[in-house]
This record gives structure tokens, C-alpha cells and sequence, in this order.
């Protein structure tokens, strides 16, 4: 199946006045095809994993930022530059995400004791 960049980059928009609406869920669901479809470009995943981290929902935000690592090696391995950069700034979001996550088990467990 051959994905229409424009239809992705519609979504994006579409998204970001939903998003100065406050309509997250409606946000959500754009970025989300979006990543599904693999979208070579950082804002969905940029995005998303924010509003997944403003929701506390850390699984979530992990599975975006491990979707946009995966992307955005495909774009460095293509020799596009700007990949690069952008790859390095998901990593090191994804090791303060999973970081936080381990934060949050340890602190689970105490107050289980």
C-alpha cells in the first residue's frame, strides 16, 4: 500500500488546531495513524510522546519514541543529515522515559512494603 505523504501531513495540521482546541483525543488518534503508517518526519512523534508524557502515561510515550528511533534510523541509513540530530534527541528522551519508568516501579514497590 503506498501511503500519501500529503494525507500525513493534512493529519499534522489537522492536529495541531485540534490541538489549540483542546480536542486531545482527536489529536491523539491523527498522530497515531500517522506513526502507524511510519511518517518520516518528527512532529507526530514529537508531539505525541509530549502529550503522552503530560498524561503520565509512560508506557505510551515509550512506545512512540522507540517507533521514531526505529523511523528516524531508516531516514540517517537514507543519508538524509537532518535525521541524525533528531535520532539522538529521541534517544535521549526515550532513556529519561524509561528512567522515569523505573523511578515510578521503584516508588510503587516501596509503598507496597
Amino acid at each position: 500500500m503506498k501511503i500519501n505523504e500529503n494525507i500525513q501531513v493534512e493529519r499534522n495540521l489537522k492536529a495541531i488546531e485540534l490541538e489549540k482546541a483542546g480536542e486531545i483525543e482527536k489529536v491523539i488518534a491523527l498522530y497515531e495513524e500517522n506513526i502507524i503508517e511510519g511518517f518520516k518526519g518528527n512532529h507526530p512523534y514529537d508531539r505525541l510522546a509530549t502529550i503522552y508524557k503530560n498524561q503520565i502515561d509512560l508506557d505510551n510515550e515509550i512506545r512512540v519514541l522507540e517507533k521514531a528511533i526505529i523511523i528516524f534510523e531508516e531516514i540517517t541509513l537514507e543519508d538524509r543529515l537532518e535525521g541524525l540530530p533528531k535520532l539522538f534527541r529521541f534517544k535521549n528522551r526515550l532513556e529519561k522515559a524509561l528512567h522515569t519508568k523505573t523511578q515510578l516501579s521503584k516508588q510503587k514497590k516501596s509503598k507496597l512494603k
